[in-house]
């Protein structure tokens, strides 16, 4: 499979092609054309969530522990308020609660190249980047959730492209992980049926008004 160094400069690559579009196209702020950049940049290591240890689960969920408290910070302060001392308690406990409760069970229910290196987890995680910046305007949660999609896409590209080895120097052999990761099911049905329920309600907070509005 692809390295750190490579998946990152995939979702580097989205990112960047994606915040220029945005710039270029849809008239976004430098401010909203980088945090298309971050969250393209990102996502190319999400389906690496999977991978119990080394550098990509480490580097990943330091970002994510700062990137979701910071996304909701405006939701949370509008119910919660603004003192120093909730927004101590707040940033802390959330560093704490993703980084080691969230990673502790992310490392004992996935198994690498599961379902976390799919297409349907591809389209979750872009579904969640559309919604966590629908507030923005639709032009900008749909260049961030296509973004996040793209990052994804990359990586499991890039994991395909590598699951090949060349004999003799010119002929394409295939690895025993080749088809791992452009997957639409994984070998675990209750993982594989949890994603898709996700999906769906991720879907349904998109296009569905009425009682899953509230969550988009």
């Amino acid at each position: 499979m692809a390295g750190f160094k490579t998946h990152l400069a995939g979702g580097i690559a989205s990112g960047t092609g994606l915040s220029l579009i945005g710039y270029s196209v849809a008239g976004l702020s430098l401010m909203q054309t980088g945090a298309i950049f971050v969250v393209g940049s990102v996502a190319g290591l999400l389906p690496d969530l999977d991978s119990d240890t080394g550098k990509p689960l480490t580097f990943l969920f330091q970002l994510v522990s700062i990137l979701v408290p910071s996304l909701l910070f405006t939701r949370v302060t509008q119910r919660f308020g603004n003192a120093p001392e909730f927004l101590i308690c707040y940033f802390t406990l959330s560093y704490l609660f993703i980084n080691y409760m969230i990673c502790g069970v992310i490392k004992k229910v996935t198994v690498h190249r599961g379902i976390l290196h799919s297409l349907p987890f591809a389209l979750l995680c872009g579904g969640i980047g559309y919604l966590l910046f629908k507030s923005s305007g639709k032009d900008m949660a749909l260049l961030a959730g296509s973004a996040v999609l793209a990052g994804c896409v990359i990586h499991l590209l890039l994991d395909e492209i590598n699951s090949f080895e060349l004999k003799l120097g010119f002929i394409p052999f295939p690895k025993r992980s080749r088809g791992t990761a452009l997957k639409l099911v994984s070998g675990s049905i209750p993982a594989t049926v949890f994603v898709y329920l996700l999906l769906g309600l991720v879907v349904a907070a998109i296009f569905v008004p009425g009682p899953f509005s509230r969550f988009a």
